[in-house]
């Protein structure tokens, strides 16, 4: 696993979050990038076409704690990976008996082709996402989960199912963010009972406030804001707070996040990336060279 990781410096795509210095971790830029996710259903045109603007798909949230990452020792990267000839991998279908390796979240099956997702009953209308082309909004699942209203997968040039990324609901929450929070906690000890290796990241707002020193006269000091602060759902809002935590086994790494919208609207984000997907098409390309 160490050796995988170690060859993924030789690209550069998206990051991901290292757990630890001594344990094998995450691709560098894990989170979800904050391009415009454009969704459209080419085989049916008269279907209102969904449109998930930068607010929603990233938030500055988001960009700073891919800031954060970035300052972050330990960092890792990978690319995207060129298109191999089909000839070189064996195709899978979604129609082979699914094992516990390849069971992916919300019913879907790691590594399955398009046509194969398909072939399960999911719908799937076409995405732009940036940097992963055959991306696509998976509506029809075998395994929905409620408080998840949109789930995303990317096959990418390989055609094999390497990415998911699910939104919850919008929530109107409270000042201090307590609603989201709540419902961040329950997901996160799923995440970390499924996955393993939690490892979660704030960066607080900075708040100033007058105190009175040693002398009795009045003091402006800067102190970190806690998580669910009276102000906290403004401090993710405008990014100048971060939470995030991530998650990773042998074969999957996860990462959740909140977001909130313009209209101060908060939910949560999971991204998962299959590793062991990625640790292949490495090879094949090693092989290839």
């Amino acid at each position: 696993m160490k050796n995988f990781l170690s060859m993924l410096l030789l690209f550069a795509c998206l990051p991901i979050s290292v757990a630890t210095a001594q344990d094998s971790a995450l691709p560098d830029n894990f989170l979800f990038d904050d391009s415009d996710i454009i969704v459209s259903a080419p085989e049916e045109p008269e279907e209102e076409q969904p449109v998930i603007d930068k607010e929603e798909a990233a938030a500055e949230a988001v960009s700073a704690a891919r800031d954060l990452l970035n300052q972050r020792p330990e960092k890792l990267r990978q690319a995207n990976l060129p298109l191999f000839s089909k000839s070189s991998k064996t195709t899978f279908r979604a129609s082979a008996a699914p094992t516990e390796a390849n069971e992916a979240p919300f019913g879907l099956l790691w590594g399955s082709d398009i046509a194969g997702t398909r072939d399960q009953g999911i719908k799937l209308s076409a995405a732009e996402m940036k940097d992963y082309p055959n991306s696509f909004l998976a509506q029809n699942l075998p395994k929905p989960i409620d408080f998840f209203e949109q789930v995303y997968v990317v096959y990418g040039d390989e055609d094999e199912l390497f990415r998911i990324l699910a939104y919850s609901k919008k929530i109107t929450d409270t000042a201090d963010a307590a609603k989201i929070l709540r419902q961040y906690d329950i997901y996160s000890a799923l995440l970390e009972k499924k996955y393993g290796h939690s490892e979660q990241n704030f960066t607080p707002a900075v708040i100033t406030k007058t105190v009175k020193n040693a002398q009795g006269r009045d003091e402006t000091v800067q102190e970190p804001a806690p998580i669910g602060n009276p102000n906290f759902l403004s401090q993710l809002q405008n990014g100048t707070a971060v939470l995030f935590s991530t998650y990773y086994n042998d074969n999957v790494a996860a990462a959740l996040s909140i977001g909130v919208d313009g209209d101060k609207k908060s939910y949560i984000v999971i991204d998962y990336k299959n590793l062991k997907i990625l640790k292949k098409q490495e090879a094949d390309m090693l092989d290839a060279l």
